[in-house]
């Protein structure tokens, strides 16, 4: 429905899904996958280069959920080295509770 200042309305009794940027939760095999794909790529930047033909079908997507947890390169070499940090990182990511 479009109001009288032009703008679109919803109707009565319409639901709204608010949208809102962030970290996608994965579940279940998903997950797994993610995690695996958020450390070959943690590998990637921090310890050794993985070549293109070697990386995961979601190593662009764990790129990208890297970037928005705007960790350091610091904080992604521990996450690389410690499993406490790697877990934090994966709680951060929304990949583990």
């Amino acid at each position: 429905m479009t109001g009288p200042d032009g703008q679109v309305r919803p109707g009565p009794g319409a639901r709204i899904i608010p949208l809102m940027p962030g970290v996608s939760r994965a579940s279940g095999a998903r997950r797994a996958e993610l995690q695996v794909a958020v450390r070959q790529v943690v590998s990637h930047l921090v310890l050794e280069a993985v070549p293109a033909d070697q990386r995961s079908p979601l190593f662009d997507q764990a790129a990208e959920l890297l970037d928005e947890a705007g960790w350091g390169l610091d904080e992604l070499y521990l996450a690389a080295t410690d499993p406490p940090a790697r877990s934090a990182l994966f709680r951060a990511l929304g990949l583990e509770t």
